[in-house]
């Protein structure tokens, strides 16, 4: 059985992201929903080296878990603008 390195790691991370871009966006039907998929591209690709060197979770995983820290991030960011338009 082969060794996994963090090379082999990130190679199998962009095959997954690969197929996920060839068969998941190409099936979402709305412009929006692609356009998200286009963004969650942008941080997965940005935090490769996060995902790499978290070994004890599948690609999936770590691909989703990125996702959802993405999503929180742009929760916080639209409370803060909420929170300031009441100000106003």
């Amino acid at each position: 059985m082969g060794r996994i390195n963090k090379q082999s790691a990130r190679t199998r991370i962009q095959d997954k992201m690969k197929m996920l871009k060839k068969t998941f966006r190409a099936a979402l039907k709305e412009d929006e929903l692609q356009h998200a998929f286009d963004e969650l591209w942008k941080t997965w690709a940005t935090e490769m080296a996060a995902m790499v060197y978290a070994d004890a979770l599948s690609v999936f995983d770590l691909i989703l878990l990125t996702s959802v820290v993405d999503n929180r991030r742009e929760i916080i960011k639209l409370k803060e603008r909420i929170d300031l338009l009441a100000t106003l």
